[in-house]
Formats: C-alpha cells, structure tokens, sequence
C-alpha cells in the first residue's frame, strides 16, 4: 500500500489534522506507515496516541497488536523487531515509541538513530510505527527520515477558536455551560499559550474539573470560575495596560474586578495598592522600552543594558507601540497621581483606579 506522505507542518493544528488522516484511512485502508509526535503541548500528543491507538487496534488484541515502548526500553533492534510482526487482528500493527533519547541533540553513540532511520524506508505496509518526543534535533538523520518517508506533527497549544471548542466541549460532558468569551480569556489570563509560561491544557484541564465541582448550577458564573484563578498579579496588570490601550476599556475593566473582588474586603485596600504599584512598575517598563527603541536600541540590548527578561520587553513594546513617547509619560504620571491621591484619602480607592482606566 502506498505511504502517506508530508514534509511540512500542516496550516492547521494536529489536532485537527490527525482526526481527518486517520478518518480517511479507515475509509481507503491507506495508513501511514510513519508518525512522529512532538510538541510543548504534551496533552495534545497524549490524546493523539490514544486516538491513532482507538484507529488501529482492536481492544481485544491489545495485547499482541500494540507494541509500547518507553525511554528505558528504546533501542534500534527492539523497535525494528516490533514493527516485523504481523498484526493479529487489527487493521495494523501499532508500534509507540517513547523516542526522546532518539531525538536528543546528544551523540548518537550507540547508533540506534542511524539504525533507524536507515530502517525507516523499510517498514513494512502492515505496521504503524508513532514516535514521540518532546523537542527533536531536526539535523538528526532519524527526524530527516521521518520528515521524508512519514507524517511529522508539532503540537503547538491551540488557537484561539480550537480552545474554546475544546473547553466547551469538556463542560458539556460534565453538564455545563459558560459564556464562552469567558472561558477563553481565563484560559489566556492564566498564562495558556504564553511563550514563557508552563500552563498547558493539563493544568486547564484541572482548573476546568475544579470549578465543575464548585459550580452550584448548570451555568457557570464569573465568580466561579474565577474563584480559582491564580495568574500572577503582574501577568493582570500588564494584560489591564494592554487591553485599556488596545481600547478594550470594558476588558481592562473585568481584570481589575478579578484581581480585587474575589479578595476578602479586610484584604482589598492593600491588593489595590500593591496593583497599583505593578501598574506603574510596567508604564515603567514601557517608557523606557519607547526611549530607547526611539535612539535605536535593539530589545536584546536593552534586556542586557537593563535586566529585565527580553521576553517581557517584548510584550512592553508592542504594547508601548500603540502610544508616543510623550503619552506613555503622561500615562505613568497619571498613575503616580492615583497612587498618591488613594494613599492622600482624597478618592475612594475603587473609583480613583477606574477613572484611570478610562484616562488612559
């Protein structure tokens, strides 16, 4: 049978992607003879392997037509001798390989990858072979392999519209419903889909069943999700700045609402100053980014020249570039005043940060 094959990452996500190819190979009998998973969304790999596995193997001969093996086991003649047997029952023999040792940018001393990659070509029409790794040398003989002979994934987090079909779709398994705008900006409030944090859907997954368990009705409200958010008081106040510049006013609102409300009322003035000085800390962050891009500065200096993480400086400047210079310290001078004139007692604290939301 003729091998499916396809060097490039696909337009749209593996989630969606790997659904289709194996939908069609159970209609055409035309299965890849190669996979390799990778990704940082490792949820999303899980769920593939389970899926491609519920494809081709027939639960009742799991046993002898899937063949799993781990990091501790991974070695060339094992894998190749699996994908030699001959399926019992099922549509093929599956063989999953915990292939990170492969992968790795280390040595390849014992070479098990270039074994394999030389095998690659060569496995038979009867056998499904799935490699999984979290992060792959592309210069590695066995990644050029895969690319050229099989199907290669990168399972990236999900966009913007996949997220919310997949957050909708595990409430409505439990029995619940939400505004589904809601749910997406909990989900990106809580760090999913950034750069440099370590929320992935498992953790989303676990904030979902939690707030599941806690929701009295079929709906669920704003403060119950929102009870059990936790995103870092200076991921809020830089996502409050963004959003009152991007003119989402209504927005920059909501955050300030889900950093001080759920806060017991003793506890509120102090959460308020402490916001605020996080709000000033990056108006900071963002003048001085502005200046000195201004004179020409490139980010990886600056970050050096300053100290502060280049991935922040980033997100600074493309939210510094939707003011001037001479805005951005009109804004930070506006947000010295509200500090003073809170801690002066000359405004209620609540109104006097809302009327600076609208300022800006």
């Amino acid at each position: 049978m003729a091998n499916t094959s396809r060097q490039s990452q696909p337009a749209e996500h593996p989630f969606k992607t790997i659904r289709k190819i194996m939908t069609s190979a159970q209609e055409t009998g035309l299965y890849p003879r190669v996979m390799l998973l990778y990704g940082a969304e490792e949820y999303l790999v899980s769920w593939a392997c389970r899926y491609i596995t519920g494809c081709v193997v027939k639960p009742a001969v799991a046993s002898i037509d899937l063949t799993r093996l781990s990091e501790e086991s991974v070695n060339a003649s094992e894998i190749m001798s699996a994908c030699e047997t001959l399926p019992f029952m099922s549509k093929r023999k599956l063989v999953i390989v915990d292939a990170d040792p492969l992968f790795s940018s280390a040595k390849d001393e014992d070479g098990a990858g270039k074994k394999l990659s030389d095998y690659i070509p060569r496995i038979p029409d009867t056998t499904m072979l799935v490699l999984v790794c979290t992060k792959p040398n592309k210069t590695r003989a066995l990644y050029k392999a895969a690319a050229k002979s099989g199907l290669v994934f990168d399972f990236t987090p999900l966009d913007d519209a996949t997220l919310k079909g997949w957050i909708q779709k595990r409430l409505a398994s439990a029995g619940k419903t939400a505004d589904p705008v809601m749910l997406l900006n909990f989900a990106k409030a809580s760090g999913y889909g950034e750069k440099d944090s370590t929320y992935s859907l498992y953790n989303l997954e676990n904030d979902l069943n939690k707030v599941v368990a806690l929701s009295a009705g079929k709906e669920i409200s704003r403060q119950e999700l929102f009870r059990i958010y936790s995103a870092p008081a200076q991921t809020n106040a830089f996502t409050l700045i963004d959003s009152a510049f991007s003119g989402s006013k209504e927005a920059a609102y909501r955050i300030l609402a889900d950093s001080i409300d759920l806060q017991q009322a003793s506890k509120q003035m102090g959460v308020i100053l402490g916001f605020i000085g996080l709000l000033c800390s990056q108006l900071e962050i963002m003048v001085e980014t502005a200046e000195r891009r201004a004179e020409g500065q490139d980010l990886a200096f600056i970050a050096k020249e300053t100290g502060i993480n280049e991935y922040r400086l980033r997100k600074a400047a493309s939210a510094a570039a939707k003011r001037t210079v001479p805005q951005l310290r009109a804004d930070l001078d506006a947000a010295y005043q509200m500090e003073k004139d809170i801690k002066n007692g000359v405004m209620d604290a609540r109104l006097c940060i809302e009327l600076f939301i609208a300022g800006l």
